[in-house]
């Protein structure tokens, strides 16, 4: 398990396969923790955090972020065995606005990287959905009409098997290794 944020950032990595073990409700609550701490540190007040892990709801879920064009982008989802999944939301008639723009969009995100971190330091895999039906989803979870899903990720397990033609093979061994040289991210002005 790694031991620091830069260990934790170098070995994440989106997984689209996952074991059906469930997760424990320690690292559950830690994960909540996190997106409580991250949230009220930096005084976020307009996105809030859902997880589902009950399974009739994930098979709703599933078929949900299955519906509608972007949905269709993700079609792995109908049969991932995730144990849990994770849903950045903000409301968009109580976000406060910055010239202009929504800040609900950057606090679910601030907090939801923040999640995905945190969930790779404990041992889990997600992968960040930017595709999926919103108003299915919407409409699975009850969630009120004002209620905008920023993103969505699975949450559980990796295989303990990758297989060469899957995607997480790819993501970890062709993608990975493509890294941009710093020097072309970052600028240092003095």
């Amino acid at each position: 398990m790694p031991k620091n944020l830069m260990e934790v950032v170098k070995t994440r990595r989106s997984f689209r396969k996952y074991s059906d073990a469930p997760i424990e409700d320690k690292k559950l609550k830690y994960l909540e923790n996190v997106a409580s701490e991250c949230a009220g540190s930096f005084g976020f007040k307009s996105a809030f955090f859902i997880f589902v892990t009950e399974e009739e709801k994930r098979k709703k879920l599933r078929r949900a972020i299955f519906s509608g064009l972007m949905g269709k982008i993700n079609p792995w989802v109908l049969n991932t065995k995730a144990p849990g999944f994770i849903l950045a939301c903000g409301s968009q008639n109580s976000a406060k606005k910055v010239d202009d723009k929504l800040i609900y969009l950057a606090e679910a995100a601030i907090v939801m990287e923040a999640l995905v971190l945190a969930a790779a330091e404990v041992g889990l895999a997600t992968c960040w959905l930017g595709g999926f039906g919103e108003d299915g989803v919407k409409k699975a979870l009850s969630l009120s009409e004002d209620t905008r899903i920023v993103a969505i990720s699975p949450l559980g397990y990796p295989p303990e098997k990758i297989k060469v033609s899957s995607w997480d093979y790819m993501a970890r061994n062709l993608v990975s290794k493509r890294r941009v040289d710093m020097e072309k991210i970052v600028t240092t002005v003095d």
